[in-house]
């Protein structure tokens, strides 16, 4: 270990819509670099942190919550892969779907599985066949 810095967030939950507001909070984490401070400075530490965070938060959290990736018990490391593939590409176009989504209250990622999967399942499968997929959500 080359260095270490010491990272304090003030949390403030008052603007959360879901019960129960926390009073604001202070949280400490520690961070920890192998590369020496010439060439990683705390501003780099700190922006390094800021981007685990964003993936955290963004597509890993869509992927373990909706799609249920860390539940899966597929162990062959070929079906991991194209599993993994498959997921990430159906949460790519469930952005897409979302952010065009007239009914708010339906864009979501569960809202878009369950828009795919009426029908018997025609909508989700015309989308993925066709050569110039147009579709629009509700």
């Amino acid at each position: 270990m080359q260095q270490a810095a010491r990272l304090t967030r003030f949390i403030d939950r008052a603007n959360c819509k879901r019960p129960p507001q926390k009073p604001p909070e202070i949280e400490t984490e520690w961070l920890l670099s192998s590369r020496p401070r010439a060439t990683f400075s705390a501003a780099q530490m700190f922006e390094a942190d800021r981007g685990y965070w964003g993936i955290e938060n963004g597509l890993h959290l869509r992927l373990d919550v909706s799609g249920g990736e860390d539940r899966s018990r597929v162990r062959n490391p070929t079906s991991v892969l194209n599993l993994a593939m498959i997921r990430r590409a159906t949460i790519s176009i469930a952005v897409d779907w979302i952010q065009r989504c007239r009914n708010q209250r339906q864009a979501t990622l569960q809202g878009f599985y369950d828009f795919m999967s009426s029908k018997n399942h025609r909508r989700a499968f015309a989308l993925v066949t066709a050569e110039d997929p147009s579709w629009s959500p509700p």
